[in-house]
């Protein structure tokens, strides 16, 4: 399939951005909307609002999330472990493209979904001769 020139650049490849060893990278889904919107779609389970942070710094997205859950009182004994809770960290370097002002987020259960609007500047348009 031919590669679209028209898209925005996100480049999934970690950026060289050091957090705690502890963190965990949240999986990630990328689409591009028709009107060249690019969304991002984090995993973020166990992260409520007030714990996720979002940044925008020198064409760097970064995406940075509490998702620790209470450990239970001691009258509980662990059996087993599945889910495994902590700080989630992704970062993402995006394109001159993106118009950084317009970049908007929501949370919905344990889905972060960011939007990245092209800039103005970016988006196509006809050239009229006069």
């Amino acid at each position: 399939m031919p590669e679209n020139k028209n898209k925005v650049n996100v480049n999934v490849e970690p950026a060289r951005v050091s957090v705690g060893e502890d963190a965990y990278t949240p999986l990630v889904d990328i689409y591009e909307n028709a009107d060249g919107t690019t969304v991002l779609v984090a995993e973020v389970p166990g992260a409520k609002q007030e714990s996720i942070d979002i940044r925008v710094d020198k064409g760097v997205l970064t995406l940075m999330a509490d998702g620790r859950r209470p450990e239970p009182d001691e009258s509980f004994s662990r059996t087993y472990t599945g889910f495994v809770g902590g700080e989630y960290f992704r970062a993402f370097a995006i394109s001159d493209e993106v118009d950084r002002d317009a970049i908007q987020a929501s949370l919905q259960d344990g889905l972060l979904v960011i939007t990245l609007p092209r800039a103005a500047a970016a988006k196509t348009r006809k050239i009229e001769i006069s």
